[in-house]
């Protein structure tokens, strides 16, 4: 381990930065699962954007449907 790094009293995975002062976790293991928790809110935001916008588009069908047999009704 660099120098640059001090270990946390009761903390095996965590370090501080001497120079920013920063807490670092260096399990690898950790570090992968949150970037892959990460990735998958992401995925989920997207996912859910993408329903909001499909519903949307879906109400906005309707209406004119809906406008459209009202139209037709009026002229019958």
């Amino acid at each position: 381990m660099d120098d640059r790094f001090l270990k946390v009293d009761g903390h095996n995975d965590l370090v501080r930065d001497q120079r920013t002062g920063a807490i670092l976790n260096i399990n690898k293991d950790e570090i992968q699962t949150a970037r892959e928790r990460k990735m998958l809110r992401k995925q989920q935001r997207q996912e859910e954007e993408q329903l909001k916008q499909t519903v949307e588009k879906l109400e906005t069908d309707v209406k004119e449907i809906k406008s459209l047999l009202s139209q037709i009704a009026e002229k019958l």
